[in-house]
């Protein structure tokens, strides 16, 4: 039985501060710690001490090769492991080394990943850049080789950022700069800093292997292309918090100490409400490392789920019919004095309602924005139901503090007290009942100390959510502080004096009612909040001016970086529905129509099954008329050359009939017996 001591475990594999400390100079520590704190390059003596430090730390760790680590537009990491080997030809010594410039800087090819065609095959340079504000690492494999991590920001030769990190590190400074503007404004001088948190939760399925493998459409998408509604979902509630098996429960356990080890600090993990279905939350932290660790828990997750002979699957919606998974991310900004600035506790309430009002003018004015930062194809499939928020972005804020915002302004300050849950038996202690009900069914909720976007689909990076919800949130603290550093009278109270009038400007964004009822649609279009039918529709507003006003003011994406990104996510939504539709066509071609014509046969040959067999033969031949028509609307895509032309063909054509395949297939599952089925159904796979 293995015995856990995880305060010595914890972050064993990480070179943090306090590892450095240890092995450089007093001077060239402070100039390392001063260079993280306010930028600039590590030059000189103090990179080729930080860099000898930590080769020396993964060295004596048993690292033998190290990689910077970085977030192409994919939503996945990449890396290129080097070891530490150099050789002298003419000496013919072998030294271990990391150099400072192997350190600070590595070369990619930027061609070969999503670039929007600002880097081409004939132009390939691209460059890895190490982020001081990410501490490196140590991966180990399952036979205990270690790699060391150096995480790292990836841009074109030309300084044109191609990945998720860069554009999130420059808005956390912009949303730095403008808060310490505002704070200035409302008399906090002595607040040097803004930090910025986030406690990600991530969801995801376990299934076994086998059954994952006898699927070409979970191979190729993760998901299933067709299948019947399983017999049981949430019904009866019998998975959500319940008792974790034994063989799962080993996973979790072995998850949580290779992430305790490289300073991922694994809180919670439970079963979630879809039979198969879990989650596993970490303690918050920075965002920009919250964003890191959510890469390496979707990572350890993949990679551990195959020792146990489980495939994990982060897709939104694997199973119709079935629960999806999200990605909530919990969001907060904080301040060096120790000041979380969403809490509602705080005493000083002109300083909250700031920026909680700030919060909601971001969300309402940049409503595009939000939308377009969780879009994806398959987040399309579970938006609008089944415990995932609608489409539709909205903000829960609890009557609470609402109420609270109209005492404070209008009615000279809140008499409010505490109010306390009683359960009426005396052994069981009288609890404070939360400010906040959490709405479920709202994509943007205030929890009383921090916003949750629910919004963010369980396999997308959570690092460009975050830079959204930085940008927009920053660009409105710039407006107020714009406007009240102008006047000449009395700053403070002209903020105020904003924050009370852009609260009723913009408190229509704020919906508490039931997200999934069909008259909120009605009421949201009245309300002006923008509606789209999918994520391919937001893509087309990723440059709207609004947007690029945005991002060009807060310094965070250029024009020319927003185009690309629009290419790149309106490309993988098409080349996503292309792969669908590809697969689908193979798995009837080689697998199903074989299936269904043994059926057929089967029910053929009984005269008692005459009815049946004619369904089936009904059945088989809308499908053979669907399948040639899907194949031909896919040769027609592969042939169009432009990506507007191809758009159309897969919104009007593709997906429709994609859809009457599936429609026509599950209906006929349901009657073909168990040893004709070409493939494991959702009852074996959920319930086996």
């Amino acid at each position: 039985m293995k015995k856990y001591n995880i305060s010595k475990m914890f972050g064993k594999f990480v070179c943090d501060d306090k590892v450095l400390k240890k092995y450089v100079s007093k001077r060239e520590f402070n100039n390392y710690l001063d260079v993280k704190e306010k930028g600039g390059n590590l030059e000189g003596k103090t990179a080729k001490a930080i860099a000898k430090a930590i080769k020396k730390w993964a060295l004596s760790m048993g690292a033998t090769h190290y990689t910077h680590w970085f977030m192409p537009l994919n939503g996945k990491t990449a890396e290129k492991q080097v070891s530490f080997v150099e050789f002298n030809p003419l000496s013919g010594v072998m030294i271990e080394d990391l150099s400072e410039k192997a350190l600070v800087k590595g070369e990619a090819d930027a061609s070969s990943f999503p670039n929007g065609g600002e880097r081409m095959t004939f132009e390939a340079r691209g460059y890895t850049i190490w982020d001081y504000t990410s501490p490196v690492f140590i991966k180990e494999d399952f036979e205990g080789n270690k790699t060391l991590y150096i995480p790292t920001a990836f841009c074109s030769y030309n300084g044109i950022a191609l990945d998720e990190k860069t554009p999130l590190l420059r808005a956390t400074e912009s949303l730095n700069r403008e808060a310490l503007r505002v704070l200035k404004i409302l008399g906090y001088d002595d607040v040097k800093k803004v930090h910025f948190f986030s406690g990600i939760e991530q969801e995801y399925f376990l299934i076994r292997r086998d059954d994952y493998n006898s699927r070409l459409d979970m191979k190729m998408l993760a998901r299933t292309l067709l299948g019947a509604k399983v017999l049981k979902s949430q019904e009866i509630s019998s998975h959500y918090f319940g008792a974790i098996g034994n063989k799962v429960s080993a996973f979790m356990n072995e998850v949580d100490e290779i992430l305790w080890k490289m300073g991922v600090a694994a809180k919670h993990q439970h079963n979630e409400v879809a039979p198969c279905q879990y989650e596993l939350v970490p303690i918050y932290t920075h965002t920009n490392i919250a964003c890191d660790q959510n890469q390496l828990i979707m990572e350890t997750l993949k990679k551990m789920a195959h020792k146990y002979n489980f495939e994990a699957i982060f897709e939104e919606k694997p199973f119709a019919g079935v629960n999806g998974s999200g990605k909530h991310a919990n969001w907060s900004v904080c301040t060096d004095t120790n000041l979380n600035l969403f809490d509602v506790e705080l005493e000083d309430k002109d300083l909250f309602f700031t920026f909680f009002v700030a919060m909601i003018v971001a969300i309402d004015k940049y409503n595009k924005l939000i939308r377009i930062s969780a879009s994806s194809r398959n987040n399309d499939f579970r938006l609008g139901g089944d415990e995932a928020p609608p489409s539709i972005v909205s903000m829960f804020a609890s009557d609470y503090v609402l109420n609270l915002f109209e005492e404070h302004f209008c009615n000279g300050g809140s008499t409010r007290k505490k109010d306390y849950l009683d359960f009426g038996v005396k052994t069981l202690p009288k609890t404070v009942k939360d400010f906040c009900d959490r709405n479920r069914t709202s994509p943007f909720t205030f929890g009383g100390n921090r916003f949750e976007f629910r919004m963010i689909g369980s396999s997308q990076s959570v690092t460009f959510p975050s830079t959204c919800l930085c940008v927009a949130l920053s660009r409105v603290l710039k407006e107020m502080a714009d406007v009240a550093e102008k006047e000449v009278g009395d700053k403070k109270a002209c903020l105020i004096e904003i924050v009370k009038k852009y609260f009723y400007e913009h408190k229509n964004i704020i919906f508490n009612g039931n997200g999934y009822d069909k008259s909120w649609e009605e009421e949201a279009r009245k309300r002006g909040i923008p509606i789209f039918e999918n994520s391919l529709e937001a893509f087309e507003e990723f440059d709207n001016d609004e947007i690029i006003e945005a991002f060009e003011s807060t310094k965070v994406l250029s024009k020319n970086e927003i185009l690309l990104r629009k290419f790149v996510f309106i490309k993988t939504y098409c080349d996503t529905v292309m792969l669908e539709a590809k697969t689908m066509v193979e798995m009837f071609n080689k697998n199903i129509f074989n299936s269904i014509e043994e059926c057929f046969s089967f029910y053929n040959a009984r005269n008692s099954w005459k009815i049946r067999s004619k369904v089936v033969e009904d059945s088989r031949d809308i499908l053979i008329t669907l399948i040639t028509s899907l194949e031909e609307y896919v040769c027609k895509a592969e042939r169009e050359e432009n990506l507007d032309g191809l758009k159309v063909i897969i919104k009007e054509k593709i997906i429709p009939v994609m859809k009457l395949i599936r429609v026509e297939y599950d209906k006929l599952e349901k009657i073909i017996p168990e040893k004709f089925q070409p493939f494991a159904n959702y009852n074996k796979i959920l319930y086996k």
